[in-house]
């Protein structure tokens, strides 16, 4: 099984992959943001970071490892058809979650984290904040996953999404 949590910026996909990750036995966390880290960048991001997803999950898969969560934002329902093309000789099943929060809530997060960042980025962040909810706004009516709301705490979110996946 694929876990795909998508989401804009500061909306919790790493807190909640992270916790999943420790919830389900064979499981692999892979951060979409930190495997496309690389200086320079790649011309194609998107194309670099899927197949570098697809790479670390055959590999993941050889040792025995059975579930994925993978996080990132997917702006579009081609990028999200991208990724599964990538991944589907691997595992055919793949669950996408589209992470939603109201705004205010969102930027009150991104700025909570910021507080403990030894690097400012809160306008940066900010910016990109906005940004990422234009282009999943622009996209609402299409199918980005399924919806999943993150208001609730941490333990909260993990028993709903065990539950949603059939894993409890």
């Amino acid at each position: 099984m694929i876990i795909v949590l998508n989401g804009p910026l500061g909306v919790g996909k790493s807190t909640l992959a992270e916790a999943l990750t420790e919830s389900i036995d064979g499981c692999v966390m892979l951060d979409g943001d930190r495997l496309i880290a690389v200086n320079p960048p790649q011309r194609d991001e998107l194309e670099h970071l899927h197949s570098t997803i697809a790479l670390l999950v055959a590999h993941h898969y050889r040792y025995g490892y059975r579930r994925f969560i993978i996080d990132y934002i997917w702006r579009s329902p081609a990028e999200l058809a991208d990724l599964r093309r990538h991944v589907l000789h691997v595992d055919s099943d793949i669950r996408c979650f589209l992470l939603t929060l109201p705004a205010e809530e969102n930027l009150r997060r991104i700025e909570q984290r910021a507080s403990v960042r030894a690097i400012n980025e809160l306008e940066f962040e900010r910016y990109t904040f906005v940004r990422e909810r234009e282009a999943l706004a622009a996209n609402s009516d299409m199918n980005l996953g399924e919806p999943f709301d993150v208001s609730a705490s941490p333990a909260e979110l993990v028993e709903a999404m065990l539950r949603r996946l059939g894993l409890r």
